[in-house]
């Protein structure tokens, strides 16, 4: 939802910060700012706007100071202004915020503490924070103490930073479902969001748990519980957060990320078989499956479904996880939660997993961030090593998770779909060889503001990731639906010129769709054809290459990829950062 990190070092820490701001961007970029401390002042530098623009107007990496904190914000409370960016400093200054989640009782706090004299310069949850925070400081002069007093007052979900102006060298950090992470390097310690935040100064990361509280200084740092007892935490190595974030030669990281998908599917496939082998008999012995998702992840979960429904005969369900709280009854101690996510530290679908655990269920996870809260809340995790996706909608994540369903379905029923990893590769490599085709058609209709995607049976779901993909980046309204479903209902808004993609599986129900394809075009639809065999319908065909049910839908996918990139440039969007989105919604 919003990017976080702060650091202490032997050196100006500014730089540094601006460096890991510009890496967890995805995360929000409404606003941005920067607070540094230097002679027991705490100045903040903030504005509306990318990071790059604070630094054009603002000099941001020239403050003066070796303790700060950074933050580029995705807002929830207040609209966004240079007063509602982040980071929040108290009445006298003494105390800075920077925070990720949601105060939820924040408006009481704050008429509690207008009461006592405090003044309000925002209109956010965040700024009553450092209030709260000064107010016990004031009283018992030490900042561990004060901020634990401070939470215990707190509702709501969040990860939080402090400094204080009279405690050179020391931040506070805490969370509560939102997550930090301490970064510790030579001389210099961090707290951010995510580890790319630091990945550039040191791979040595510490994962809080919700509750915990993180002291930094450059010499170490010192984790508590709620009531201030020492905790131990070990440090662990990152590895895949090592993969490069640059965009090399590309226009877009989006683009970069698409064009990573030849390796990454042959990563993704790369799983230990004796994990992958426990996480289909904890499957295959269940009474009952559930698997739970949000966006691009819930498509992906749903091919998994479709493979275990027909090929293994089980009975499962897919559960969207923001609406998890519906179906929480289908859940008990005999119940496998399956749980999809790029991240791990989307809130609905920890929420969703929270509830399946008090519910007695084991939780199984695939996800691509190997220490975030979603692993560390699981029973068994598959990686899907694709390493970092700046992008904000999920392109390289999706196909990863589509090949780790692809193995889980594989183990559950005894067969191998993807035995030629390479040839699988090779078959995207074609695929992202029509680039040029696909650039073509986006600029022919890239005034078009309705568009349609059909597909049948197991192949619907990417149509409904092709929707998703065109409505997040080129901001065009788009359906993904069956193509059964037409003529009940949407057939009414088929009008001459109207787009409607055809995912066409010569293996499955390949007449069918051409026939509903013929339909659409009896009534002036322009029909753009996505499959492995030609038909006269099509009047803009795609061609991929024939591959087997479980490889096809990844095939298919990226002509979709493609076009919703290249309708957004042809629109002057920026499809790394879509408007109004966030890459990790932390938030429910």
């Amino acid at each position: 939802m919003c990017g976080i990190i702060a650091g202490v070092s032997d050196e100006e820490i500014a730089p540094i910060l601006v460096e890991g701001l510009r890496r967890v961007e995805y995360r929000g970029y409404d606003s941005a700012g920067v607070a540094t401390l230097h002679d027991g002042m705490i100045e903040v530098r903030k504005d509306v706007g990318r990071v790059g623009e604070l630094e054009d107007s603002h000099h941001v990496s020239g403050m003066k100071g070796k303790t700060g904190m950074a933050h580029t914000r995705w807002a929830t409370h207040g609209g966004v202004t240079t007063a509602n960016a982040h980071p929040h400093p108290s009445c006298h200054g003494e105390v800075a915020v920077i925070h990720n989640g949601i105060i939820e009782n924040y408006l009481e706090l704050k008429d509690r503490l207008a009461a006592k004299g405090h003044v309000f310069a925002s209109e956010t949850d965040t700024e009553v924070i450092a209030h709260v925070v000064e107010d016990a400081y004031a009283e018992v002069h030490d900042p561990i103490k004060a901020v634990l007093r401070g939470i215990k007052a707190l509702k709501g979900q969040y990860a939080l930073v402090l400094m204080f102006s009279d405690r050179p060298g020391l931040l506070i950090g805490t969370r509560n479902d939102a997550p930090l992470v301490i970064g510790a390097g030579k001389r210099e310690r961090f707290l951010a969001s995510d580890v790319l935040a630091f990945i550039s100064r040191t791979d040595r990361a510490v994962f809080l748990d919700n509750n915990e509280i993180a002291e930094l200084t450059p010499d170490g740092f010192r984790v508590f519980d709620l009531h201030g007892g020492q905790v131990k935490k070990p440090a662990t190595q990152v590895a895949w957060e090592l993969s490069d974030v640059s965009k090399l030669d590309y226009a877009h990281f989006t683009l970069k990320e698409i064009h990573e998908q030849p390796e990454t599917v042959i990563r993704a496939m790369m799983q230990e078989p004796k994990k992958l082998e426990a996480f289909a008999e904890a499957i295959t012995g269940a009474k009952s499956v559930v698997l739970t998702a949000s966006g691009s992840s819930y498509h992906a979960a749903t091919l998994l479904k479709n493979r275990l429904s027909k090929e293994a005969r089980m009975r499962c369900d897919v559960v969207l996880s923001g609406e998890f709280e519906g179906y929480e009854h289908l859940v008990d101690g005999d119940t496998v939660l399956v749980a999809f996510s790029q991240s791990g530290e989307t809130a609905d679908v920890l929420e969703a997993v929270k509830k399946g655990r008090e519910r007695g269920a084991k939780v199984l996870t695939a996800v691509n961030a190997a220490g975030s809260s979603l692993a560390r809340e699981s029973d068994i995790v598959l990686l899907l090593n694709c390493g970092p996706e700046v992008g904000v909608a999920a392109t390289k994540s999706f196909t990863a998770q589509v090949m780790v369903g692809n193995m889980i379905a594989d183990a559950v029923v005894g067969q191998s779909t993807a035995r030629e990893p390479k040839k699988v590769s090779a078959q995207i490599a074609d695929v992202l060889r029509l680039e040029g085709r696909v650039r073509e058609i986006a600029r022919e209709l890239s005034n078009r503001t309705d568009f349609y995607f059909i597909a049948r049976g197991s192949h619907y779901p990417v149509a409904q990731e092709g929707a998703l993909k065109l409505k997040e980046l080129a901001y065009v309204h788009a359906e993904g639906m069956p193509a059964s479903e037409l003529k009940h209902g949407t057939l009414a808004l088929i009008e001459k010129g109207t787009p409607v993609v055809v995912i066409a599986n010569s293996q499955e129900g390949f007449d069918s769709t051409v026939s509903n394809a013929m339909e659409l075009q009896a009534r002036g639809a322009e029909i753009i054809g996505i499959s492995d065999r030609v038909n006269p319908v099509f009047r803009h065909f795609i061609e991929i290459p024939s591959a087997n049910a479980s490889v096809a839908p990844i095939l298919e996918v990226i002509p979709l990829q493609l076009l919703a990139y290249f309708m957004a440039t042809e629109r002057k969007n920026d499809p790394d950062y879509p408007r109004n989105l966030a890459k990790s919604v932390t938030v429910k």
